[in-house]
């Protein structure tokens, strides 16, 4: 039985990647003959994209170190039945992507039972203000257009939202988020067409409010 990994602690963002080394391949045949030190490195290569997968669709820090940690650590357990396939890259981010949802049906479990979390949390920040001077108009309208995204996204399922996440914020091509979902690209492409369309919609209706209430009064 192989020694306990390198454990993935801290801030999974400030960690550096390795530029050089052993193959994949190599590093998780040292692994199973025992050498704790060899999954560290698999560790190191991978954590900062696996990080930013989990960021992508659970917009937050804390919950994506989460997903990170136990990311590796499934994986760990998992390695000897790791057939090689697909790319350990992309057997790694599609554990990722499955923590990251069942993070997301966590939340929806204890948005129902809290009541009312729905129209009261706006902690996900999901977007980033593309002007970041000080101005407080533009602060205000940046804030209410995260809020508006945030109601909106609440309008996906669960599959529309992750794929909408992967393809928004981490910038994935379909092809790529297929893979890591199990999908045809066909199907992702509806979903992702459909998650559009929602969020399209819902943000008209908050553009509407917010070209009223920044309307200059009529004398």
């Amino acid at each position: 039985m192989p020694p306990r990994p390198i454990p993935v602690t801290g801030n999974v963002a400030a960690f550096r990647m390795t530029d050089q080394g052993p193959s994949d391949q190599q590093l998780i045949e040292r692994t199973l003959d025992g050498d704790g030190y060899a999954y560290g490195v698999l560790v190191d290569r991978y954590q900062r994209k696996i990080f930013r997968v989990a960021l992508a669709v659970v917009r937050d820090d804390g919950d994506a170190d989460l997903v990170t940690q136990d990311t590796f650590v499934q994986a760990y357990t998992n390695l000897a039945a790791f057939e090689g396939r697909a790319s350990l890259e992309t057997w790694l981010t599609r554990i990722a992507v499955n923590r990251a949802r069942d993070v997301l049906r966590r939340r929806r479990i204890v948005s129902i039972l809290t009541l009312g979390a729905a129209g009261s949390d706006e902690r996900e920040a999901v977007l980033e203000p593309v002007d970041e001077r000080p101005d407080p108009e533009r602060e205000l309208l940046s804030s209410q257009l995260r809020a508006a995204i945030t109601r909106a996204e609440r309008q996906l399922s669960a599959q529309q939202k992750v794929i909408f996440r992967l393809r928004h914020y981490e910038d994935l091509p379909l092809e790529e988020i297929a893979s890591h979902l199990g999908l045809q690209s066909g199907t992702v492409r509806a979903h992702l067409f459909r998650a559009i369309r929602k969020i399209r919609k819902e943000l008209a209706g908050w553009r509407s409010e917010s070209r009223k209430e920044h309307e200059p009064a009529l004398q």
